[in-house]
């Protein structure tokens, strides 16, 4: 069962992603390649946003996101990190988001799986390669997405990367707040 969100602010949530052509997303906790294009144009769509991830999204950074606000969402009430917001629940995380705001959402799986009821936009870098992992980017149904916007271009590491945005098709689309 899903909540509506009524007494939150209206907020822009977005998810940023890079996948390979199956749809994996990392591996042993980290991302299976090192791509300078996809972490410049991950840096230059979140930077001065608030970013939320779950802990071992975080773990894996080892340190917080320069010039942005981190959210780290966790169930461990023990856990803290200096210069970041610790919550423990969707509502408390976006509790921490300014109105009007667009917010990214940077994972790991499980926290995408979590969010994407909420989310409105989607940026997705998928390489034309195929990696070994663990960790997979969760089904979507791909019929309440809308693209917007598609770019290719060849990453000086030799892999095409596709760049695409989409935003939600139903124009009365409302978020809702996941059972946790």
């Amino acid at each position: 069962m899903m909540n509506s969100i009524s007494k939150l602010p209206d907020l822009k949530l977005s998810l940023i992603v890079a996948m390979d052509r199956n749809g994996l997303i990392g591996y042993q906790n980290h991302i299976p390649w090192r791509i300078p294009e996809d972490l410049a144009y991950f840096r230059k769509k979140t930077l001065n946003h608030t970013v939320i991830m779950g802990k071992n999204t975080w773990m894996s950074l080892g340190n917080t996101l320069d010039q942005r606000v981190n959210i780290i969402l966790t169930h461990d009430h023990n856990f803290y990190v200096p210069g970041a917001i610790v919550c423990h629940n969707v509502t408390e995380c976006l509790q921490h988001c300014k109105p009007d705001e667009e917010v990214f959402v940077i994972g790991g799986s499980q926290i995408f799986k979590l969010f994407l009821p909420l989310i409105s936009k989607m940026y997705i870098t998928r390489i034309d390669a195929e990696f070994e992992g663990d960790t997979w980017f969760p089904e979507i149904n791909w019929d309440e997405w809308e693209l917007i916007f598609f770019e290719q271009k060849k990453s000086k590491t030799g892999y095409l990367l596709t760049i695409s945005e989409y935003v939600r098709k139903d124009e009365n689309w409302k978020p809702e707040l996941p059972v946790e």
